[in-house]
């Protein structure tokens, strides 16, 4: 009880602390001319790391619709704003528009809260086992929103600043990483007992710290080509432990209020057609039982959604099948096919699961099906485009696979905002 009610404290510390000078989360733009954040307190520090957290939590609406709207996962509705619509058309798009702007902005807010954080564990005495915890955490989300950056941009800062300069993939792809593998370090010497009193003291309910550490690793890993990292990452994560962003009440899930408190987007009916006979998965992802709603532009088909339906619905940081499917894509680019074709055997059969993902439930195929590279990289691109269903990923999923095995994206990324290329000399806009 004591430690849920200083979980309770230090949240209501992160809500004041937005109002102060001294610890402020908001970013107007990320590499604009900026006071340096200062926390002085332990409970100072366990505040900005609730409140990088939750600048997270928010923030997943504006990660998911770049690759949902830009592939051919996601339609717009009647009532979806004009850019929302050209982001699903490709039509008079234009990189002043805050579906450019919003996951820049968001994700430079958080790289900021967790430098904060960093920073406060530097100065601030909290105890071995709180400080390893923080400096994981805040090493975590600041490597996840970068990864979401990578994904959406072509070029962007490892971190903020007047006049950052953009980098290429590669380079940020390698910070991701190195924040992640300091991260899995800054927690290796520390008991299970010592991290569930941090996790009671900063950590968002929902969240496995060692899991999404790993599942992170084991998803940069396998985007940057790094195949042996990615099938050991990805055999670190406990498949039977979900992690998740929680929004508990007045909160609420930003997908359920895109979907359904704005009615901006829903589910292409496209995406249900395109699955195998039998395959349980558009059902799980998608009203598939429901009557089409209007689409704009008319022509395209729209079928509410059904997961992510609910106000307080937690949103997954991965799902366990991702690991499979990392391992078998690692697998199969590494040419050992046979193994490969037994994890996607294991992914497309299955047809129960003790946590809350899809199953496809679908027959084997048989071994002549999967028994070359080629074989394997479309089932893969199946699989992934099925388990994997508006979580963000069909995106980065379309340079790796090729548009004949996913889709022809609407735009190959999104520019920088507009904001970022007045404001930063070096942004190269």
């Amino acid at each position: 009880m004591t430690t849920l009610l200083h979980f309770g404290r230090v949240v209501t510390i992160a809500a004041a602390c937005i109002g102060l000078a001294a610890c402020k989360l908001d970013l107007t733009n990320p590499n604009a001319p900026s006071s340096e954040q200062v926390v002085t307190s332990s409970d100072g520090v366990l505040a900005v790391t609730v409140g990088m957290q939750s600048q997270f939590a928010q923030s997943i609406e504006d990660y998911i619709v770049p690759s949902a709207l830009g592939t051919d996962e996601w339609g717009t509705r009647t009532r979806a704003l004009i850019s929302w619509i050209m982001l699903f058309t490709g039509e008079n798009f234009d990189q002043s528009f805050v579906t450019v702007s919003a996951p820049y902005a968001n994700s430079y807010q958080v790289i900021r809260s967790a430098n904060t954080a960093l920073r406060g564990t530097e100065s601030v005495q909290l105890g071995t086992a709180t400080t390893a915890g923080v400096r994981a955490t805040a090493r975590l989300f600041k490597a996840m929103a970068l990864g979401w950056l990578v994904q959406i941009y072509e070029k962007v800062p490892v971190d903020v600043g007047p006049g950052a300069i953009p980098k290429e993939r590669g380079e940020v792809l390698d910070t991701v990483l190195t924040l992640l593998e300091q991260a899995r370090s800054d927690i290796g010497g520390v008991s299970a007992a010592d991290l569930a009193t941090f996790r009671a003291r900063a950590l968002g309910p929902g969240i496995d710290l060692t899991n999404t550490i790993n599942a992170m690793l084991a998803r940069y890993y396998l985007m940057d080509g790094q195949y042996d990292a990615a099938i050991a990452a990805a055999n670190r994560v406990n498949l039977g432990v979900l992690s998740v962003l929680q929004y508990p009440a007045p909160t609420r899930n930003p997908i359920e209020n895109l979907a359904f408190q704005l009615e901006y987007v829903g589910g292409l009916q496209s995406f249900v057609n395109a699955a195998q006979p039998g395959d349980r998965q558009p059902a799980y992802w998608v009203n598939t039982a429901a009557a089409a709603v209007p689409g704009n532009p008319s022509d395209s088909v729209v079928k509410p959604l059904k997961k992510y339906s609910t106000p307080n619905e937690p949103f997954p940081l991965y799902l366990p099948d991702e690991m499979k499917l990392i391992k078998a894509e690692a697998l199969t680019r590494t040419n050992q096919l046979a193994a490969a074709a037994a994890l996607v055997s294991e992914v497309r059969t299955q047809t129960s699961s003790a946590v809350d993902e899809p199953v496809a439930g679908l027959p084997a195929l048989p071994a002549s099906a999967l028994d070359t590279q080629a074989k394997l990289l479309a089932e893969i691109a199946y699989e992934r485009r099925y388990e994997l269903y508006m979580q963000g990923l069909r995106w980065e999923d379309t340079r790796r696979f090729g548009a004949a095995l996913t889709t022809t994206p609407t735009f190959p990324f999104l520019p920088l905002p507009l904001t970022e290329c007045q404001v930063n000399p070096n942004s190269g806009c």
